[in-house]
């Protein structure tokens, strides 16, 4: 779908939000995601790339065989906005894009 954006956010990095929230925050919720919210065929285009993959096909929403649920999820946008952890925590993630996520799980062989 044209202009649907996804936040993600590595588990690393959601391991050092909820120590930091335990560790030095006031009491609250924290949304931790990187820093680079990007649609799902970005990702996937730089997976096949970091990877030497050859790019597999790339479909519209509508074309793809997706469940009723499936198709919601896509639907939308889901951007989260990480900024009060990092004023109010001092939290930064590890990996601040889903580019820097991926790499380090070519690193080590993932």
């Amino acid at each position: 779908m044209a202009n649907q954006i996804f936040s993600r956010v590595h588990v690393d990095d959601i391991i050092s939000g909820m120590a930091a929230s335990i560790d030095r925050g006031p009491p609250g919720i924290y949304n931790l995601a990187d820093d680079l919210p990007a649609p799902q065929n970005d990702v996937i285009v730089f997976a096949a790339q970091l990877s030497g993959c050859p790019l597999p096909p790339l479909l519209a929403l509508e074309a793809a065989a997706l469940s009723p649920q499936a198709r919601a999820f896509y639907a939308e946008n889901r951007r989260v906005a990480n900024g009060k952890a990092k004023r109010l925590l001092g939290w930064r993630p590890r990996y601040p894009t889903f580019r820097e996520g991926l790499a380090a799980l070519s690193r080590d062989g993932a």
